[in-house]
């Protein structure tokens, strides 16, 4: 068994050239449903409410827990019903903000 130098370059040139290029799409060009779903937990986070806000990253979660398998027109459906809901939570949000509540006893506990 023979070790060459030029063979390990080569390895390396083309295991680091895969990654960086990996990086590259995946910061460019994000999955449209990671990037939805990363989206809603961000804005349900927001949720001034301690209930609603639990209640809307549950939802969120299980959203796309049970959408996981779905493709073509009902993935695109689904995208679209997603992008809808995530409209309705930024309202939400800001209405939250103009009517504060009392902050919850479970908040404080954590």
């Amino acid at each position: 068994l023979t070790f060459s130098l030029d063979s390990a370059v080569a390895t390396e040139r083309r295991y680091f050239s895969h990654t960086q290029t990996f990086f590259y799409q995946n910061s460019n060009t994000m999955n449209p449903s990671i990037s939805l779903f990363r989206s809603l937990l961000r804005e349900a986070k927001k949720v001034d409410n301690y209930n609603f806000r639990l209640y809307a990253i549950r939802r969120v979660k299980l959203g796309f827990q049970i959408n996981r398998n779905l493709a073509g027109n009902e993935a695109d459906l689904a995208l679209r019903e997603g992008q809808e809901n995530l409209d309705i939570l930024r309202r939400q949000v800001v209405l939250g903000s103009l009517y504060p509540s009392a902050p919850s006893v479970m908040e404080n506990a954590a």
